[in-house]
């Protein structure tokens, strides 16, 4: 892109133009896409999804790959531009949609009204996250109508991400050469109510469990539940599982396994701190989380600093006996899945042999699997990709909130570990629902956001000549 003045300000402006021509055709485009399913844990409309999202970057100047493996398929692919090059992390696979109080089909991608908010697209995968990847490239497309891109994209696109991307590994390691960039970026509609968007140089790291328990040589009952009465005098799998959660907590929840704490604050985190707890808002993640109190009695510093650097131990599911109705027994079998949030500088393979061996010690006869296991990862703000995100939401309208980590997990550590490249999160534009009913996606937040995807490369360009 050419640049008009000392920070390219009217170039980029004659960009934001020509999104807004085009924004009603990018639209329908996005919707377009939302109405393919793409339910990865049941298969529906996958493969298909896949297909469209090759085609999705081919119409916006681009070139597509559909690389299979022995789940669903990723997709990488490629944009040509000047100087430096991005790697664009994404996903086109959503949850399934099976909620029962949708007020439209989920996959409509009807427009309806929501008070406070506007006009919004609802469908499964506007917020999380086809709506934006679909956004992102269209807003290439729009830039490149009116000028060269200011540096080359390359997209790895999962098609797994809420299985936990179990293939994704080997698909980077064997594309290493395709997929070869100066940085790496995600993006997502990560404004909240108020149009204040969100930018993350890391996140925390994921690992998964399924602890499990039924009756044999141990104790228990064998080949059938049995009456409650018999529970005086023969053991249940139910107390063997809630035994062994127990030893992960203490009685304020907090995370008590050895190798899992609270990791220390680094110097160079504390301004980005200092503003976090200024600006953040206790009763608006309330709102957000549907929830009515905290579970302590902190300060908003100390929720900021519990986010980043402290680590979670959550109960997802805990199965046992009969549901719904009541039947008075000692089941034969139970379970529970659990996934333990893990803050960057945590020794992450310590963690897994650490519980292993603290609910060996306490409940033997109860099996732990693992079904996801990712580490955490992390970037300088000072990198060209970090001050490029910050910079290109001042460009879309609204400075952003700069978190050192966030608090979910995503597998960003293919960029840090294997590619070895830096990498930031960030993303204009206001969503809400994802994994539930009416997801959405700001109409208005769709167009703030193809401003700012536009910005980033723009600025990005910029960052890299500078820090030559």
């Amino acid at each position: 892109m050419t640049s008009d003045g000392p920070d390219g300000s009217a170039a980029l402006a004659r960009v934001f133009e020509r999104i807004d021509e085009d924004f009603d055709d990018h639209l329908d485009a996005i919707r377009t896409y939302l109405r393919q399913p793409s339910v990865s844990s049941t298969g529906e409309g996958v493969a298909r999804c896949a297909e469209m999202t090759a085609e999705l970057v081919e119409s916006c100047g681009g070139r597509a790959e559909v690389i299979g493996t022995d789940g669903h398929p990723a997709v990488i692919a490629s944009i040509d531009g000047g100087g430096a090059r991005l790697l664009r992390y994404g996903m086109y696979d959503v949850q399934p949609a099976d909620e029962p109080d949708w007020e439209v089909a989920p996959f409509s991608a009807a427009i309806k009204d929501r008070p406070g908010i506007g006009t919004v697209v609802v469908a499964r995968g506007a917020a999380n996250s086809k709506g934006t990847l679909a956004a992102s490239l269209l807003a290439m497309k729009s830039l490149g109508a009116v000028a060269d891109l200011p540096c080359g994209v390359t997209f790895l696109l999962d098609g797994e991400e809420e299985l936990g991307s179990p293939h994704l590994p080997g698909i980077v390691d064997a594309h290493r050469e395709d997929l070869a960039a100066d940085a790496a970026y995600d993006l997502d509609l990560m404004a909240d109510r108020t149009g204040v968007p969100e930018v993350f140089l890391g996140c925390k790291g994921i690992l998964s469990l399924r602890l499990s328990c039924e009756g044999g040589d141990w104790g228990g009952p064998i080949g059938g539940a049995l009456h409650s009465s018999g529970g005086v005098l023969v053991a249940s799998p139910a107390w063997s599982v809630v035994r062994a959660l127990s030893t992960l907590v203490d009685d304020d929840e907090r995370v008590s396994i050895p190798h899992l704490d609270k990791v220390p604050v680094p110097d160079e985190d504390l301004s980005l701190l200092d503003d976090l707890a200024e600006r953040f808002d206790p009763e608006a993640y309330l709102v957000e989380s549907n929830a009515r109190r905290f579970k302590s009695d902190v300060s908003t510093r100390e929720m900021v600093e519990a986010l980043v650097y402290e680590p979670a131990a959550n109960v997802n599911g805990l199965f046992a006996g009969r549901a719904p109705g009541e039947k008075t027994i000692v089941p034969q079998e139970a379970s529970a899945v659990v996934d333990l949030r893990i803050p960057y500088g945590t020794d992450f393979d310590a963690v897994g042999r650490s519980v292993r061996a603290r609910i060996a010690e306490v409940s033997p006869e109860v099996n732990v699997t693992e079904s996801e296991a990712c580490p955490p990862a992390r970037t300088s703000a000072n990198s060209p990709v970090a001050r490029a995100m910050i910079r290109s939401h001042e460009d879309a309208g609204q400075a952003a909130r700069v978190w050192p980590s966030a608090p979910w997990w995503a597998p960003y550590f293919l960029f840090e570990r294997v590619l070895g490249l830096p990498f930031a999160i960030g993303g204009a534009g206001h969503c809400a629902g994802a994994h539930a009913a009416n997801e959405y996606a700001s109409v208005e937040g769709l167009r703030q956001h193809m401003h700012q995807s536009a910005a980033l490369l723009y600025r990005f360009a910029e960052e890299m000549k500078s820090s030559v």
